[in-house]
């Protein structure tokens, strides 16, 4: 007579079976974690081109220009020294349809605070950085203007713009209601502060070391807790892609560059003081227009 009882896995069995499991997800978590870094890598990389593609389309209406640093603007939700304005992107805002291409999907979002549109503080806080002292230069934080991009003897050489710090919650010379500098734009690795602008690179003014970059370098920290990879000693230029920027082109080009490869014509390392950063071969700096 047959035996029409069912078999049963036996502990063992079940022991071997799961342990088998864990030994593929083991090998396997790792590699969709990888998989999950790359398919946000290449959508940041999607994000830089989008946007650099809507300044060099707004470049087309304004006789070459790129966008100001900020304008004045009655009705803008923040202020700069009591003062409203409106921060570059948004002249930008009708060319890209949608502020979240300028939040890196490489990190979280900007916090919104309460009260506050979505959009505009995105339009504020922006995670793509404008290398805004080589395209739309000031003397003064109200003294602003823009260079034309036919002025660029070497585009393709010429950052236009780069991964930007995300705050996370970290300091920055930005409030609601207050003051906003650096907000959303990435500094040079050599730069003068106001009022004091270089001999050499009279376009490379920035912020005093109290309120902002002061070039690239240690002890140039314009943003309190904030790491290395996110750009509190590069003028903001954030390291996220493999420990390397996401980096745009005046000549409409994106590609990833090692912080090194960016502070090319100047003695930077990631140790030397900032103000020992000088440029050494200036046929070779990326951050002016020569």
């Amino acid at each position: 007579m047959i035996n029409s009882r069912k078999r049963a896995f036996t502990l063992i069995e079940l022991l071997v079976v799961i342990a088998i499991i864990a030994i593929l997800a083991a090998i396997l978590f790792p590699v969709f974690a990888q998989a999950k870094v790359a398919a946000k890598g290449a959508a940041s990389i999607s994000n830089a081109k989008q946007v650099l593609t809507a300044i060099m389309i707004y470049e087309g209406d304004y006789d070459d220009k790129p966008p100001l640093v900020s304008t004045p603007d009655a009705d803008a939700p923040l202020l700069l020294l009591g003062n409203p304005y409106k921060p570059w992107a948004y002249n930008l805002l009708p060319y890209m349809k949608n502020a979240m291409i300028l939040q890196d999907p490489l990190t979280t979002p900007e916090d919104v605070p309460a009260g506050f549109d979505r959009v505009a503080i995105w339009l504020y806080r922006t995670q793509i950085g404008y290398a805004y002292t080589i395209h739309a230069p000031v003397t003064s934080i109200w003294v602003r203007s823009t260079t034309s991009q036919t002025e660029l003897a070497n585009p393709a050489e010429t950052v236009l713009l780069a991964q930007k710090k995300a705050r996370n919650n970290q300091g920055d010379w930005l409030w609601v209601g207050g003051p906003i500098w650096m907000a959303n734009l990435v500094g040079p690795p050599v730069c003068s502060t106001f009022f004091t602008p270089s001999t050499i690179m009279p376009r490379s003014v920035c912020p005093p070391t109290s309120v902002g970059a002061a070039g690239w370098g240690t002890g140039a920290e314009a943003y309190p807790g904030q790491t290395y990879e996110e750009g509190g000693t590069t003028g903001g230029v954030a390291l996220r892609k493999a420990k390397m920027s996401i980096v745009s082109w005046a000549d409409g080009h994106v590609s990833v560059m090692a912080p090194g490869a960016l502070a090319t014509g100047t003695n930077w390392t990631r140790t030397t003081p900032y103000n020992a950063v000088v440029i050494t071969d200036i046929t070779q700096y990326k951050w002016d227009s020569q």
